[in-house]
């Protein structure tokens, strides 16, 4: 229960095990996400947007970048 469905909180769960390269974790949330209704184009969009964000993430850090918009 939540205000996140199971589809969404899978994909997160898949997004962070890719980032952290867990074999296990990696192949358990691919097929719960399949099982969940997402086709092979949204695991590759999935996938790009891990990618993505991990690389800016890497040269916001590299960068020294600093935030310059802040949560509520």
């Amino acid at each position: 229960p939540g205000k996140l469905d199971m589809l969404t909180k899978e994909i997160i769960a898949l997004a962070v095990s890719a980032t952290n390269g867990c074999r296990y974790c990696i192949n358990s949330h691919t097929t719960a996400v399949q099982r969940l209704g997402l086709d092979n184009e949204g695991l590759g969009e999935v996938m790009s947007v891990v990618g993505l964000f991990n690389m800016t993430n890497k040269l916001a850090d590299g960068y020294q970048v600093e935030p310059d918009v802040f949560p509520e």
